[in-house]
Order: C-alpha cells, then structure tokens, then sequence
C-alpha cells in the first residue's frame, strides 16, 4: 500500500554528470528534496533535470554530491529516485 506524501521541503539543485550506455558522459542538474509519508517516515528523493534531449533510453549512472546513483531512461522520461536513510546531500547544495 503506497503512503501519501506532504509537499516537498527545501529543494536543492546540485550540478551532476550522467554515464550513459554508450559510455558517453554529459552534464546535467539533479533536484532534490525530502519529503514525509503520512506515518512520518522522511525521504529524500531526486529527479534529473536540464540534460540534454538527445539521450537515447537505457540504463544511466548519474554522480553528483560524491554520490552515485543507478537510474533510467524510458520513452524519454527518467524515473524517481529515493535514497537510502543514511544519505545526506545537504553538505553539498
């Protein structure tokens, strides 16, 4: 059963790169927030944004914040990311 989510708090806006399946690498932003479930469990999430509109689907590691993080790419559209509890990326906004 999915929780509901409250608004985001505080969104940061972090500079990345993106590994793509081609072994190329590009530039891009990622954006992330937390956000708190209905029963109070906080969560950070993130979402690849300003990459550019050439980029096939398919598997991607996008790094940023000394973090680095699988993701994908399908019918041109990334999907959310969650991270672990433990991450902290406030340090590096």
């Amino acid at each position: 059963m999915l929780e509901a989510v409250k608004k985001p708090h505080s969104l940061m806006r972090l500079p990345a790169l993106l590994s793509g399946p081609d072994g190329g690498v590009t530039r891009c932003f990622v954006e992330s927030w937390k956000e708190q479930s209905s029963k109070g469990r906080t969560y950070t999430r993130c979402r690849i944004v300003d990459d550019p509109p050439h980029l096939p689907d398919g598997e991607y590691v996008v790094e940023f914040a000394e973090q680095s993080i699988r993701t994908n790419k399908y019918h041109g559209r990334w999907e959310l990311t969650f991270f672990c509890p433990d991450r902290d990326i406030t340090d590096a906004a």
